[in-house]
């Protein structure tokens, strides 16, 4: 019974980063020029869920918050990073 009850606290720990890396995937798999509104709410909700996740983490002094903590911060990184596609208006066009 003791094994079962760590590989359960092992695959709780480790699903907050692997949706992390899925979402990020996901966003940044989107081609160039197309529209990728499905895909930012998808990220948003996402990012959403990660940051209750993380909150409840912190709260329950769980041991796994700084894995759940940079997860969140890698997704808002690389969420920032990622320039919005289909809105030229802002763009600035260098020649």
């Amino acid at each position: 019974m003791q094994p079962f009850i760590e590989y359960f606290v092992l695959a709780a720990v480790l699903v907050v980063p692997l949706l992390a890396l899925w979402a990020i995937a996901g966003l940044y798999s989107t081609r160039a020029g197309s529209p990728c509104h499905v895909t930012q709410v998808f990220y948003l909700a996402t990012l959403l869920m990660i940051a209750g996740l993380t909150v409840r983490t912190v709260m329950a002094n769980d041991s796994c918050w700084l894995i759940h903590t940079a997860s969140l911060g890698i997704m808002i990184v690389f969420g920032v990073m990622r320039r919005p596609l289909g809105d030229a208006d802002w763009d600035l066009q260098l020649h």
